[in-house]
């Protein structure tokens, strides 16, 4: 079977799938987490261990079309679902994850840092999609930057080990049944490999 396709990336029984089969195979999950005191802004991570990765990050993002105050909430927003059992962020990406923005953001993520998905394949989709959300006109470099703390949160938030990203509408997740172990297969293969 393969799932591997161009589908409707707002499909909204992809998503119901997708936590259907985190749940069939982990138990509890929770679509409300939020890690605590999480911020967004570049300047509270100055002491950090992270300062000079995520300076080169948002300078790359500020740089590209010199929009230098997208960060207008102080913390991280929920993330999309968390199974706390192995303190994992899942989050699902539709189309207007995969903007240039974002593949300038990836691009600066230094290789030795562990990252729960296949980040070659996020930039090349990132520079094919090219997404484009300028609603307001800083919205692609926010979005970026925001999905580039998210996938930091294991190395700010202990309650987060790992970020793994599953995207939306480059797979028909909704073909997928739990009651088939073929399609869990499928699942963990193409969602999960990354973790598991």
């Amino acid at each position: 079977m393969d799932i591997i396709k161009s589908h409707n990336t707002r499909c909204y029984k992809c998503k119901n799938t997708i936590y259907k089969m985190l749940h069939h195979l982990y138990g509890e999950i929770d679509l409300k987490f939020k890690a605590e005191g999480v911020s967004t802004r570049i300047e509270d991570y100055r002491d950090s261990e992270l300062s000079e990765t995520l300076s080169h990050i948002y300078s790359a993002l500020v740089n590209h079309r010199n929009h230098s105050s997208f960060v207008k909430s102080g913390t991280l927003q929920r993330c999309d679902v968390y199974i706390p059992s192995r303190k994992i962020v899942i989050e699902t990406d539709e189309t207007q994850h995969f903007t240039y923005p974002r593949y300038i953001a990836l691009a600066n993520y230094p290789r030795s840092v562990s990252i729960g998905y296949d980040l070659d394949w996020y930039m090349q989709a990132c520079k094919s999609k090219r997404a484009v959300d300028n609603d307001p006109e800083y919205r692609d470099e926010q979005r970026a930057w925001y999905d580039t703390i998210r996938d930091f949160l294991p190395m700010i938030a202990k309650e987060v080990h790992k970020t793994v990203r599953v995207p939306l509408g480059f797979h028909i997740w909704c073909s997928l049944e739990t009651s088939n172990r073929d399609h869990v297969k499928i699942f963990r293969k193409h969602a999960l490999n990354q973790f598991e």
